[in-house]
C-alpha cells in the first residue's frame, strides 16, 4: 500500500534504540520512505504567500514598538511599559519609547503578554495514536493483544511506511496544536525512525524553536540553526547495553552534545538496568562522568534519594511530565525533593495530550500536596514552563523571559478579565497565580516567535492550517479504513 525505499545506512554502528515513546525493539524493515531528500513538501501555492505578504507586511517589520504593554517581567509580576523588539530580540524596555523611522506600532493594551512556553518533552507525530494505549502499562506496548496490534500497526506505519507528504502534515499538525496552546519552544525526541532531519524542517517552517534529538542519524547534512539545535539519545534502560552505554560516552568526550533519555519512567524501567548493571540509571551515567549540565533526563518517577543527590551534585536537567505520569500509571516524581535539593526542573507534556496549561495547573497542585506548601508556588511552575528551559533552549536565543536582551519569544493573551482582580503591589501580588489558574489556551490571540508573528489573530501566518487540517483528516481516513 506504500511506498518503500532503500534505509540510508546509520553514522553510528551500534543501532540506538527506536525513537518511538515505547521503545520497544521491532524487526529490521528493508526501508524508510522519509528520505528528506525526497520528501516534496506541502507548500502554499504563489499567489496565496504573496497575498498572505502583502496584507501582512507591516507585521513582518524588522523593528516594533509594543506599546502600552502589561506583561509578566522577569520578577515575576506585572509592569505596563513599551517594549520594542528589534529583529528576533527584545532591545528596549521603558515607560515610553518613541519611535524611529518607519517603526511599526502595535498597540497592546488590550493584552497581557507572557513568555511563550516551553515543552520539554513531546514525540511527534504522536496523534494518531491517541487513545491507542489507554489502560496498558508502558512494558505491554506493541504485544500480542488486539490493541496491541493496532499499536504495532501504527508504529510500523510511522516508521516505514508513510511517504512524503504524508509525514510532514502530520508533524505540522501536531505543531499547530502546541503553538495554539501557546508553545514556543520544543524538546523534540521524535516518533518515528529517520525523521529528525524532517522535523527540524519543520519546525522550521512553522516557526518553533527547538532542541531535535537526533539519536544515531547523521546531522551532517542538516545542521543546526539560529532557531533549533541538535542532541543525541541514550537508548532506554530495557535497550541498554554495555557496548550501546560506551558509543553514547564516547560521542559526549568527543562532540559534548545534549544527551536526552527517559530515566526511571517505571519500576519496571528501575528493575530493567538495576539487573543489568547493579546500579540505578542516573548512577550509570554518574559513573560514566555523562551526568552534567548537558544531561536533559525526562520523568525520574523512580529516582531514589541518592540519584537525587546525584542529579544536584551534576547540574543535571530533569523534565517533569506529571499529566503524562498520571495516565499512564508510572506514578509521581519527587517534586519537592528535587527542588529542595536546587535541580534545574522543566515541564513537558510528553506523549498524546499536549495541553501545556492542564500540565501546569496540575504541577501547582503536586506543589500545594507537598511538605512544604508555601515555599513553592505559581511562580515556581510558570519558571519550570519558561526559563528553566534556557539551560539548553539558549542555542536557539529562546530564554522565557520578558526583558531586554531576551529572544523575542511571546504570546498575547486576551486576558484581563478572566483574571481579574490582579492585585499587584509590594506586599502581596496574585498576577502570577491568577494567570496560571484561570487563563486558558483559547485566551491566546498572538503568537511571536523570534521577533516573527507565528499566529496573529488567531490564524497562522506562517502555513495554511486550512490546508493541513484537510490532509491529516486523509491520512486518518485512510489509515483508519478497515476497522481495527
Amino acid at each position: 500500500m506504500f511506498p518503500f525505499q532503500e534505509k540510508p545506512e546509520p553514522k553510528y554502528p551500534c543501532r540506538i534504540q527506536p525513537k518511538r515513546v515505547c521503545c520497544r525493539p521491532k524487526p529490521k524493515t528493508e526501508g524508510n520512505s522519509k528520505d528528506p531528500e525526497s520528501l516534496t513538501f506541502l507548500t502554499l501555492p504563489i499567489h496565496a504567500l504573496l497575498t498572505i505578504w502583502f496584507l501582512l507586511k507591516p507585521w513582518y517589520h524588522t523593528s516594533m514598538i509594543l506599546k502600552s504593554a502589561t506583561y509578566v517581567g522577569a520578577d515575576h509580576r506585572m509592569h505596563t511599559q513599551d517594549i520594542r523588539v528589534s529583529g528576533s530580540v527584545i532591545s528596549q524596555i521603558q515607560e515610553t519609547l518613541d519611535p524611529e523611522e518607519k517603526e511599526r506600532i502595535i498597540d497592546c493594551a488590550s493584552f497581557i503578554i507572557i513568555p511563550a512556553l516551553a515543552d520539554c518533552h513531546v514525540h511527534t507525530p504522536d496523534t494518531l495514536l491517541r487513545g491507542t494505549h489507554r489502560d496498558m502499562p508502558l512494558a505491554s506496548w506493541g504485544d500480542g493483544s488486539k490493541q496491541g496490534q493496532l499499536q504495532q500497526m501504527l508504529y510500523a506505519y510511522l516508521d516505514e511506511a508513510v511517504g512524503k507528504e504524508e509525514f510532514k502534515t502530520l508533524v505540522l499538525y501536531s505543531y499547530m496544536q502546541y503553538l495554539r496552546q501557546g508553545v514556543g519552544f520544543i524538546v523534540e525526541t521524535g516518533q518515528a525512525d529517520n525523521s529528525s532531519s524532517i522535523l527540524q524542517e519543520c519546525a522550521q517552517l512553522i516557526g518553533l524553536k527547538a532542541l531535535v534529538d537526533y539519536y544515531d542519524e547523521d546531522s551532517s547534512q542538516t545542521p543546526a540553526t539560529a532557531t533549533v539545535s541538535q542532541g543525541i539519545h541514550l537508548p532506554e534502560e530495557e535497550n541498554l547495553t554495555s557496548e550501546l552505554l560506551e558509543e553514547v560516552r564516547q560521542r559526549c568526550v568527543n562532540d559534548h552534545p545534549y544527551l536526552m533519555t527517559h530515566c526511571l519512567e517505571t519500576s519496571w524501567r528501575r528493575t530493567q538496568v538495576q539487573e543489568k548493571f547493579g546500579m540505578s540509571t542516573v548512577e550509570l551515567l554518574a559513573k560514566k562522568h555523562i551526568l552534567d549540565s548537558k544531561a536533559i533526563l525526562f520523568h525520574c518517577v523512580e529516582a531514589s534519594e541518592q540519584d537525587i543527590g546525584l542529579l544536584a551534585k551534576h547540574q543535571a536537567n530533569v523534565v517533569h511530565c506529571p499529566v503524562s505520569n498520571t495516565r499512564s500509571g508510572a506514578g509521581g516524581m519527587n517534586l519537592c525533593a528535587m527542588l529542595d535539593q536546587g535541580i534545574n526542573i522543566t515541564l513537558g507534556t510528553d506523549y498524546l495530550s499536549h495541553d501545556m496549561w492542564e500540565t501546569m495547573r496540575t504541577t501547582y497542585g503536586e506543589l500545594k500536596q507537598g511538605m512544604k506548601p508555601h515555599l513553592y508556588d505559581a511562580c515556581t511552575v510558570l519558571s519550570m514552563a519558561t526559563r528553566n528551559a534556557s539551560p539548553f533552549a539558549s542555542e536557539t536565543s529562546y530564554q522565557g523571559t520578558i526583558e531586554e536582551g531576551s529572544g523575542a519569544d511571546l504570546l498575547f493573551l486576551n486576558a484581563h478579565h478572566a483574571i481579574s482582580p490582579i492585585i499587584d503591589n509590594p506586599d502581596f501580588s496574585n498576577a502570577t497565580h491568577n494567570l496560571l489558574i484561570y487563563a486558558r489556551p483559547e485566551m491566546i490571540t498572538h503568537v511571536m516567535v523570534n521577533g516573527k508573528w507565528v499566529i496573529r489573530n488567531k490564524v497562522f501566518v506562517t502555513v495554511d492550517e486550512q490546508e493541513i487540517l484537510k490532509a491529516y483528516a486523509e491520512v486518518v481516513t485512510k489509515l483508519f479504513a478497515e476497522d481495527y
